[in-house]
């Protein structure tokens, strides 16, 4: 009996540790940067693996398994896997979310020829305002700007180029945004996962040296791509893509596309 009490009170007072903060990542580029500010604290979960698309991917169950475990989710945006807010607002409403595209200081471009079938009827909707001014209808012209005001934000929204990841300069920025987020979901961590980050950001910049480097001897040169994804890593580092055989959408590329491909080879 002495035995078993002296077991039983060394049990209680030895402090019980908290379960690591569970997180998961939606692709693998920015599973890699929050695996590194979470370091020793935790290993975060991968929900799109390497070779998969990450626009229309179908989640496995053991996918959909960690997403419902989940503290926090990483992920680039709704642009990128628009299917996966719905995915997370029925398996783990509860759970945290960053939208790493969203974030401040995010550098976003617009898809290419984003701009080509912009709205063309600025004219007639300016028209259409000025007469309900002319019939006194002020109100109601007001809400309907309000309305256009709104729609072309979203529009503009979907213009952008979703692939923000390839922006090294992006990933730097977003090594202390984790941190942060990771620090408010885990405070007593908060001070670690800062530490973490700071040495994540001189090693991205250290890779980013070497990569300039390796790159120079090409600049001015073109090439052909099978996704137009690399939008990003091209304009940072002076490369020019001559064409690409599908979007940055990742659709299939049809056969008039394929034609002119052909053509200008």
């Amino acid at each position: 009996m002495l035995k078993y009490l002296i077991t039983t009170t060394a049990l209680f007072a030895t402090p019980l540790t908290a379960d690591a903060l569970r997180v998961v990542a939606d692709i693998p580029p920015l599973h890699s940067l929050t695996a590194q500010v979470m370091g020793d604290l935790g290993t975060p979960e991968l929900l799109t693996p390497a070779g998969t698309s990450p626009h229309n991917h179908a989640l496995r169950p053991s996918e959909a398994a960690r997403l419902q475990n989940a503290d926090l989710l990483v992920w680039v945006g709704p642009l990128m896997s628009p299917w996966l807010g719905n995915a997370k607002a029925e398996m783990a409403p509860d759970a945290a979310s960053i939208a790493l595209m969203e974030t401040p200081g995010t550098l976003l471009l617009d898809k290419r020829g984003a701009h080509d079938h912009d709205h063309d009827h600025s004219e007639e909707e300016h028209t259409e305002t000025k007469d309900s001014h002319d019939h006194d209808h002020a109100d109601h012209a007001d809400h309907e700007n309000h309305g256009d005001d709104h729609a072309e934000m979203e529009a503009d929204k979907v213009r952008k180029d979703a692939h923000v990841w390839l922006s090294p300069d992006n990933a730097m920025a977003w090594l202390p945004i984790l941190a942060e987020e990771l620090a408010k979901r885990d405070p007593a961590n908060a001070e670690t996962y800062r530490a973490n980050a700071a040495p994540a950001v001189d090693a991205l910049k250290q890779q980013v040296a070497k990569t300039e480097a390796r790159l120079a001897p090409l600049s001015g040169g073109e090439f052909l791509t099978a996704h137009d994804a690399y939008q990003y890593f091209q304009a940072r580092f002076g490369l020019t893509s001559h064409a690409a055989v599908s979007d940055a959408d990742d659709q299939d590329a049809g056969p008039a596309h394929l034609r002119a491909l052909l053509t200008e080879a």
